[in-house]
């Protein structure tokens, strides 16, 4: 006789449950109720073979493979026996943070048995447990992001180091060189502040800028990106402090862009031979030296009235305008959404993602396409996510990764975030 739906899927929550508590020690108590909850969550779609492949079996998977397994399951354990966190256990980069805290046991300076959870949200929650088993010293919130780049063993250490005493300027490899001075102000910066916010924050604070004139900063491309030269950027923010500290969001968006554009922009155009090739920057070498915010903002402005045609004839179809580009997430990870505009772009999407967008450039010369790659703005330039939006009715027609596998209920959740800024509409499976 053959078994009803319902019947296999109680099978498969049973199956799910047993794998669960093999893999925990044999003389750990656990939570029953807690972990069946996760094993009915992870079964109730067992009918859909994607979710079979990348839901079902990532717990499983997590708890029963690499060096780690151990302190992994022990954490999964205690997490449920709490209580109100399993939040935590629900979503795929939430899993994948917490086998990073696991594979970081060694570091623990106290006893997860010891944790009680505090807060709601599961990112509240996951940020309260590693700075319980991690911190002794004041941790910039922003920092508890570094745990969601599972593939940045890195970034986690500064994480660690931070919080049991290590001052950030003599962190291994921190993407910016900083001085004490810098780091203390770092240390500081508010909890709405991204971790690339706050690094600006430290070094226009330490050159004495004003809370609003680095609130208006962190709007401009310096807030969010990390770029080539550090140095020669802590030097314009210097500047700008120095010689217009009254600068509006506005004035100061335009003349970094403006620096970038002259200084670093390779953009891309078309030779004398009508092949697409990238171009070299306007002025390799544009110096501060000499110039007043007066004489850098006139160049500025002249330059921003006559950007729109620059960027017409430097690309081969025309921007699909949207208002925000940029997301924070709950987790404080931050994201961009770039539109490709170019062939040589879609080729470079489609052979990094392994898939087929490079035959979308009709589509998007003849204005029926317009193509996003959402990047995470500490890897940039890595596509996580290619994005098609109709440009007629502003609706998302499709989102992929790579392999064209459907994008994951966490970027889901920042697609839809950013349809929401630019008034775009997404499909109703979302």
């Amino acid at each position: 006789m053959a078994l009803s739906k319902l019947k296999l899927q109680k099978l498969k929550e049973e199956q799910i449950l047993q794998n669960y508590q093999n893999t925990l020690k044999k003389n750990k108590r656990t939570h029953i109720n807690s972990l069946r909850k996760v094993a009915r969550k992870r079964a109730k779609n067992i009918f859909s073979p994607v979710y079979v492949n990348e839901k079902a079996h990532k717990l499983i998977q997590l708890m029963s493979y690499g060096s780690h397994k151990k302190e992994f399951s022990e954490i999964i354990a205690l997490i449920a026996q709490k209580g109100k966190t399993e939040s935590l256990l629900q979503e795929d980069y939430m899993l994948d943070a917490l086998a990073c805290v696991a594979k970081e046991h060694s570091f623990f300076i106290r006893d997860i048995e010891d944790w009680k959870p505090k807060g709601r949200s599961a990112e509240k929650i996951f940020a309260d447990l590693v700075h319980h088993l991690f911190v002794k010293y004041e941790v910039p919130s922003c920092m508890t992001s570094l745990w969601f780049d599972n593939e940045n063993k890195l970034a986690r250490s500064w994480f660690i180091d931070v919080g049991q005493g290590k001052n950030a300027s003599k962190l291994n490899h921190f993407p910016v060189p900083i001085t004490k001075k810098e780091a203390h102000h770092f240390t500081k910066a508010p909890s709405k502040f991204t971790f690339i916010a706050a690094i600006r924050y430290g070094q226009a604070k330490t050159v004495g800028a004003t809370t609003s004139f680095v609130n208006n900063l962190v709007k401009t491309d310096l807030g969010k990106y990390l770029y080539p030269k550090e140095e020669f950027w802590k030097e314009v923010i210097a500047f700008l402090v120095r010689n217009n500290p009254t600068a509006t969001a506005h004035q100061l968006d335009i003349v970094v862009e403006y620096i970038w554009n002259q200084k670093f922009a390779r953009l891309w155009g078309q030779n004398e031979k009508g092949q697409v090739v990238r171009k070299n920057p306007s002025d390799p070498n544009f110096s501060l030296k000499g110039k007043t915010w007066d004489s850098l903002w006139k160049k500025a402005s002249e330059w921003f009235e006559i950007v729109g045609f620059i960027r017409q004839t430097a690309q081969e179809w025309a921007h699909f305008v949207i208002e925000s580009n940029y997301v924070k997430a709950k987790t404080g990870q931050c994201f961009m959404f770039q539109q490709l505009l170019t062939k040589q772009e879609l080729f470079d999407e489609g052979k990094n993602m392994n898939h087929c967008v490079s035959s979308y450039v009709g589509s998007c010369k003849n204005s029926k396409s317009a193509i996003f790659s959402m990047q995470n703005i500490l890897s940039r330039g890595k596509s996580l996510v290619t994005i098609e939006v109709n440009p007629k009715t502003r609706k998302i027609t499709q989102a992929s990764r790579r392999f064209n596998e459907s994008a994951s209920s966490f970027e889901k959740e920042i697609i839809k975030e950013w349809a929401k800024r630019n008034d775009l509409k997404v499909p109703n499976y979302y």
